[in-house]
């Protein structure tokens, strides 16, 4: 059976070719695509320095190591109850403690909450764009610029949308950019790409450019992306032992693919320059993807679009909320169909008990024919 599953990334011609001239050329850790790159987000951004890492966790913890320079008696960083595990990773392990506050229904920070959280210990917010919902980051950035607080505009999932003219990512003192799987830009998994937009300008001193080291060993990462999440099926299998036998062979340590800040490679900034030069089309065709489920399950008791409140609306990933059947239960009937869905961040794939953080399921979203989002939409209105 040949599943309709949630699509990792939505590569055409243009990222194949480049994959392909870059392996060929042996051009996988340095060469020109990465200056591209950089020239390409310096015009994208204009208000921004912009600094090519190895991932966006990367630039997480640098501006929150800046912060701390700044102002080292501060120790707490206020997060979203809602979010990637990787971001509390990334606080603790910068010596500091995640703060949460409450999320709204479309699953980004309540901003009305902030300012009862804020205390004396509070060094930054972190504000991300769940999904590339866009969060209320100008409010944010006014009243925290206000009280002396560090805003990280995390605009991570998100590339190409805009509020007031400015780009997701430009607000706030620093903003980060993941070229990881299932984000805007989509260049694989493992350290594969990410930007630190360094929006204020009194902090840019404070940031070394230039002493970073080059990022090698991405082939083989590139590989893992494609078997593991790309491809999946039999796929998915040999990875597994392709990465047992790199594990014995390279003595790898487990998680260790994010311990070291480094640059971008050549090959995934090439990755990530083709799917700039595709991004309005992809965007406009989640658009209408995203529309048409809005219309079918609109009238379909139990099961809410939560980010859906507008037409013309962009997304990554389409979340429903399922308030009848349980998640797990949903998607074991959805399987049987042909249709996989994913469990969301934490424990929001719970049973949902009223709060915006349950009940909540993936569905397959980008890259859709209608015959398929009809297929889904069927499925879930008949579960």
């Amino acid at each position: 059976m040949k599943f309709i599953k949630p699509e990792t990334a939505v590569w055409r011609t243009k990222e194949w070719l480049g994959i392909i001239k870059n392996l060929l050329c042996a051009r996988v850790s340095q060469g020109q695509a990465i200056d591209e790159l950089q020239h390409y987000l310096a015009q994208a951004y204009p208000e921004s320095s912009v600094m090519l890492l190895n991932s966006a966790r990367a630039g997480l913890a640098l501006a929150l190591g800046v912060f701390q320079q700044k102002v080292p008696t501060k120790c707490e960083v206020i997060i979203p109850e809602y979010i990637c595990d990787s971001v509390p990773k990334v606080i603790l392990s910068c010596g500091l403690t995640p703060i949460f506050v409450s999320v709204k229904k479309d699953l980004n920070l309540d901003v009305s909450k902030l300012e009862e959280n804020l205390n004396n210990n509070t060094l930054a917010v972190i504000l991300p764009h769940m999904y590339a919902k866009a969060a209320d980051i100008a409010q944010a950035e006014a009243m925290l610029m206000a009280k002396g607080v560090f805003l990280i505009d995390d605009a991570a999932q998100v590339a190409g949308v805009e509020i007031n003219n400015k780009p997701l990512g430009s607000f706030g003192d620093v903003g980060v950019l993941s070229f990881a799987q299932a984000k805007t830009i989509v260049t694989g998994v493992r350290g594969s790409g990410g930007v630190l937009f360094i929006n204020n300008k009194k902090l840019l001193p404070l940031f070394n450019l230039q002493t970073l080291p080059k990022n090698t060993g991405r082939a083989f990462q590139l590989l893992h992306f494609l078997f593991a999440y790309k491809w999946q099926g039999w796929a998915k299998k040999l990875d597994y032992y392709l990465q047992r036998l790199h594990a014995k062979l390279f003595k790898d340590k487990p998680n260790d693919y994010y311990s070291e800040i480094k640059q971008i490679s050549n090959l995934e900034a090439d990755i990530a320059l083709a799917q700039f030069s595709s991004l309005s089309s992809r965007i406009q065709q989640s658009k209408e993807i995203i529309a048409q489920y809005s219309q079918a399950l609109r009238s379909c008791e139990g099961v809410l679009l939560v980010q859906v409140d507008r037409d013309d609306l962009y997304l990554t990933r389409l979340i429903i909320q399922s308030q009848v059947t349980p998640p797990k239960q949903l998607a074991e009937q959805l399987i049987k169909q042909g249709i996989k869905t994913k469990f969301v961040y934490g424990t929001g794939s719970k049973v949902y008990d009223g709060s915006y953080c349950s009940g909540l399921l993936e569905l397959p979203l980008q890259g859709l024919k209608l015959s398929q989002i009809e297929k889904v939409v069927q499925a879930v209105v008949t579960h």
